[in-house]
């Protein structure tokens, strides 16, 4: 648990630093799903950690459970490097 907090403090650092990449994935499952740049913000901020794998690549994929502006669910996949990338979004149903 302790590297997650880690890539959660890191992820947060270079989101504010405006440091990241959105997949092209990302940006349609956000338009598609409702999802905001503030969403994502609010789940790196104070979600909480749903898993953990390797990609293909050897890169840890972190998934990350929280709420938006309006306590609605959301999850999103990212992978911290020298910058985040930010693989998915999703808006969980309730």
């Amino acid at each position: 648990m302790e590297q997650f907090e880690y890539a959660r403090k890191k992820a947060m650092e270079l989101f504010h630093q405006e440091n990241y990449i959105l997949a092209d994935h990302t940006l349609e499952r956000m338009i598609e799903r409702d999802v905001y740049f503030e969403d994502i913000e609010s789940v790196l901020r104070s979600g909480s950690f749903y898993k953990q794998e390797l990609d293909k690549y050897g890169d840890i994929r972190y998934s990350m459970r929280g709420g938006d502006s309006e306590n609605k669910s959301i999850r999103i996949t990212f992978i911290v490097k020298e910058n985040l990338i930010i693989i998915t979004v999703i808006r969980e149903q309730e």
